[in-house]
């Protein structure tokens, strides 16, 4: 299903769940336009290494597959990418860095203070570390609004509340929708038609597409 995976090689998911995973679709537009919202990295021998609830964690590569939106073939919802040649000695280095984060917890927050991390926090670190601490991805400024109203999801707003902290909108963050448009990345296969952003989100049913 996946063919030619190497180790540091990125892909991206539209995942399913609940209402946050719904949530983290809808703030940015990935590559092309796709509806993105979690990203790991590929760590060898058919596993990869993903910041998810409650921890991160290494996650056999049939299992996140498991965890895509299918679309209307049955197909998986996942982008391939890898780091572009003349950074090929970073791979190596970024699974390693990944590797020794396993079990810190995964951020609520969407910091990454206190040794806790999101998924695509955890990627950017990764490879920072692997540059001799020069940021191959660089931050972008974070948002908690829906794309298409511009509003705060309720969703941010009761729990920035109930961790007695502001949103922070604007902060220097990441997305992995974000990421997946960066110039360092080639993407080396799309697998399954993930759903394009459009003026209208009616065309993705919340039940059906992420239950």
């Amino acid at each position: 299903m996946l063919t030619g995976l190497q180790k540091g090689d990125l892909l991206f998911q539209l995942r399913t769940g609940g209402e946050l995973e719904w949530i983290i679709s809808r703030l940015f537009a990935g590559h092309n336009g796709m509806a993105i919202n979690h990203v790991a990295i590929c760590s060898g021998d058919d596993e990869v290494i993903e910041a998810v609830m409650p921890r991160v964690q290494k996650t056999t590569l049939d299992y996140f597959i498991s965890r895509s939106v299918v679309d209307g073939l049955h197909r998986p919802c996942i982008l391939h990418a890898r780091i572009k040649s003349d950074l090929t000695d970073l791979p190596e280095k970024a699974v390693a860095f990944a590797d020794q984060q396993l079990e810190l917890p995964y951020s609520i927050d969407y910091s990454s203070r206190n040794r806790s991390w999101y998924c695509s926090a955890l990627i950017l670190e990764a490879f920072r570390n692997a540059n001799a601490d020069i940021p191959v991805f660089p931050e972008t400024p974070m948002s908690f609004r829906d794309l298409e109203t511009g509003e705060f999801f309720p969703y941010w707003v009761e729990l920035y509340k109930t961790i007695g902290q502001p949103i922070p909108e604007g902060e220097p963050g990441s997305h992995p929708a974000l990421l997946s448009c960066s110039d360092k990345l080639e993407v080396i296969n799309v697998l399954g038609q993930l759903p394009v952003r459009q003026n209208s989100w009616t065309s993705l049913d919340r039940g059906v597409q992420l239950a």
